[in-house]
């Protein structure tokens, strides 16, 4: 850390955490016998100083120095050891990925990065890299502020090696299309190395295939086109490719003299989405399941264009017994009644997910989903009976008073009554959804994919508490 060298520096009073700033002063000190040095540090004001375009010909909404326009000027004497100047290591200040502009003659080379906050050599990406370990300093604020960019760009997926970090925008995305999946597939057939909308032969084009309208700017002198932007449709691809290999090398094996040796082969892959409340697993991992139905498709698709074309009779039977009992069609359609039951709206998340399930999806040789499990633990149950102020309890209830028929209405003696009828429901005082989704649109959605269940087991449930609530009372 030298003089005029520019850091971010840890400010508990900023709600950024971390704010950009410079040193201007370095001076010799003795403290109780030990050699000390005291750094002075002031806000740095010409961080990001201009906007600029996005990957998608896009403008960033707001530059660098605008998300600190509002910080005070400060001036801060840190005293550190002198050791810790050679390392950079220090708990509160830590090196900036600088932007090019900042390029000095005979200043260290690192400082002469293309993007900030990072050396990666496109500078067309929004933050400078597509993967955080490409940062030249890896570290809390560098990590905050390259999302912050590409998040401010409408980008919410960032790799870091094999992990995706994926920031909930909170708003529908343009991201999911036929096309995009399509996109990733191709990439992953192609071995992962090859952007399939760019030529072969061209310098790299880096683009955001999701963006509407996106083209490549900016390129290298990589020979070869380089993969698609960080998608979670990535993650899920690599996954199948590498359960693929794992499959093929279990059969290259299987005729080994040494069975045992069968044993360790990485067919298995697994997928852990984590987060915390709203982050969004839940429509991730459907997300996940939607690619691995397509992938399944796919694969249905060339066989049949492989194999003997079969009599008319015969292929409206197999076309008839696919639409119905379709096993990619199955493992989809768990999702509405899973939320139906097991989901419910929070303080913090309209459909949050108030248990925990395991996802085991099974694969023939061929790469076809040949069927699926689902393990569900922990269920909240005191929501049952309890929910608290300001949520609601499981969506189930309020979905079939929304969306039942007359008739439904009749044989369950429900007249003209809504959730504020039901002390199960009214308790929390919170009856509607924040997100905007019907209710009623997802009752129906359930019922296509489990039909007249619903009627069996919640119906009872809410005549149970009234029961009990006058009986209470009397």
């Amino acid at each position: 850390m030298e003089l005029n060298q520019r850091v971010w520096f840890r400010r508990d009073s900023s709600h950024w955490g971390w704010v950009p700033a410079v040193i201007v002063d370095k001076e010799d000190v003795v403290v109780n016998g030990v050699d000390l040095i005291n750094i002075t540090l002031v806000n740095d004001r010409s961080i990001e100083g201009s906007n600029r375009a996005g990957s998608a010909g896009r403008r960033i909404k707001r530059s660098g120095s605008q998300y600190f326009a509002d910080e005070a000027d400060f001036e801060e004497v840190i005293q550190v050891d002198p050791e810790q100047l050679k390392t950079a290591d220090h708990d509160d200040i830590k090196l900036r990925n600088l932007p090019s502009s900042f390029q000095v003659s005979g200043e260290d080379p690192e400082a002469g990065v293309l993007a900030s906050p990072s050396t990666s050599l496109n500078s067309s990406v929004v933050g400078g890299v597509d993967d955080l370990i490409e940062l030249t300093h890896l570290h809390e604020p560098a990590i905050l502020h390259a999302l912050r960019l590409r998040y401010d760009a409408d980008i919410i997926y960032t790799s870091t090696g094999p992990i995706m970090i994926a920031v909930n925008p909170f708003k529908p995305m343009d991201l999911y299309s036929d096309e995009t999946m399509n996109k990733y597939r191709i990439q992953g057939e192609q071995g992962g190395t090859r952007n399939p909308s760019a030529p072969a032969a061209k310098p790299t084009k880096f683009v955001t295939p999701y963006k509407k309208g996106s083209k490549g700017v900016g390129s290298t002198p990589s020979p070869s086109a380089a993969r698609l932007s960080p998608h979670v449709y990535m993650t899920a691809d690599d996954a199948y490719r590498q359960m693929m290999r794992g499959l093929e090398n279990t059969t290259l094996m299987a005729g080994s003299r040494n069975k045992d040796e069968t044993l360790g082969s990485p067919a298995n892959q697994s997928i852990l989405v984590s987060g915390e409340s709203g982050a969004g697993k839940t429509v991730t991992t459907k997300i996940v399941l939607n690619y691995f139905a397509m992938l399944s498709k796919k694969r249905t698709e060339a066989d049949q264009r492989s194999t003997p074309s079969k009599s008319p009779r015969q292929s409206q039977q197999q076309v008839g017994s696919e639409q119905n009992v379709s096993i990619e069609q199955q493992v989809l359609q768990s999702n509405p009644i899973l939320e139906a039951f097991g989901n419910a709206r929070t303080i913090r998340n309209d459909n949050s997910s108030r248990f925990g399930k395991y996802i085991d999806i099974n694969f023939s040789k061929t790469g076809k989903l040949s069927g699926a499990s689902i393990e569900t633990y922990l269920l909240e149950k005191v929501r049952l009976i309890h929910p608290a102020p300001g949520e609601r309890n499981y969506h189930v209830f309020y979905q079939f008073l929304e969306a039942a028929s007359a008739r439904e209405r009749q044989d369950f003696f429900l007249g003209g009554k809504t959730a504020h009828d039901f002390r199960l429901l009214s308790d929390s005082g919170t009856f509607d959804r924040r997100d905007g989704v019907s209710d009623e649109g997802n009752h129906t959605e359930m019922l296509d994919a489990m039909v007249r269940f619903v009627v069996l087991v919640c119906i009872p449930l809410l005549l149970i508490s009234q029961l009990l609530t006058f009986l209470s009372s009397t």
